[in-house]
């Protein structure tokens, strides 16, 4: 196995209970909401042989992404610029799928090539996630600075100031 597909399947078995239950609820709910708005299920599309299969890989790299962007360790907090290219992979994911408009965005023959093309994108957006975290854990166990830092993003999920130590506290109740 490559070294890098090795650290990535490590990363996922160190992941807590809690980022393994939301990666499995969120990969839940997208198959089955692709499968149920894009009518694979009911539709023609049940003869192409690589789109339930498809949508179920793409479901659980959504889910595993997702559930990278809670409790991140610190330094690897996930930003806006993190969801742009996962995005995109779910966009292609649902348009390669959706047998139900009038008029496809992609002719059938270049639909399986775009399909793969989007679940490349989210395993190369998961990759970059866990090797964003596992840089800011190995950055703070040898207590180097984080040498990789956006300038320009802002968290999705801001982590609280710490409070002041003792005196703040204290003065507002002298007052």
């Amino acid at each position: 196995m490559p070294t890098s597909i090795t650290l990535l399947l490590a990363d996922l078995r160190t992941w807590p209970r809690r980022r393994q239950l939301i990666a499995l609820g969120v990969a839940t709910a997208v198959v089955v909401g692709i499968l149920a708005t894009t009518g694979l299920l009911s539709g023609p599309a049940v003869s192409l042989c690589w789109t339930i299969p498809t949508v179920v890989v793409g479901s659980m790299l959504i889910g595993l992404i997702v559930s990278s962007y809670l409790g991140t360790p610190i330094g690897a907090d996930a930003t806006l610029c993190d969801t742009r290219w996962p995005i995109l992979g779910v966009i292609a994911l649902y348009l390669t799928t959706e047998i139900h408009s009038f008029q496809p965005i992609f002719s059938a023959p270049v639909r399986p090539v775009v399909a793969a093309a989007a679940v490349a994108l989210l395993v190369w957006a998961l990759h970059e996630r866990l090797e964003s975290e596992r840089k800011a854990t190995r950055a703070a166990e040898t207590g180097s600075p984080d040498g990789e830092v956006c300038t320009t993003c802002r968290p999705l999920f801001p982590r609280p100031a710490p409070k002041p130590s003792g005196g703040a506290d204290v003065d507002a109740r002298v007052r």
